[in-house]
């Protein structure tokens, strides 16, 4: 029996605008929002479409560099769902 497996995939503003991307795991991105401060965290979380938290493991988050960098997941190793590319 073939299991499906459904990821979900949303972007940040900057990338639905053209910049490039990396995708980075939806649990990797929440764990980034929080070690931020409230109001910080608010403020990044903007940048991308909103999803349920129980669906990060499921969801890969694309983001251009400067949105990485806000998150400090720039300089650190990206953890992915799938490598290969975008649609």
């Amino acid at each position: 029996m073939n299991k499906k497996v459904f990821i979900l995939e949303r972007e940040c503003v900057h990338y639905e605008k053209g910049a490039e991307a990396e995708p980075f795991n939806g649990a990797f991105y929440i764990q980034a929002l929080q070690r931020l401060r409230g109001d910080e965290a608010v403020r990044v979380s903007r940048n991308v479409a909103p999803f349920f938290w129980a669906d990060a493991q499921k969801t890969r988050v694309w983001l251009c560099h400067d949105c990485a960098a806000e998150l400090n997941l720039a300089e650190g190793p990206r953890a992915v769902l799938q490598a290969g590319a975008r649609r």
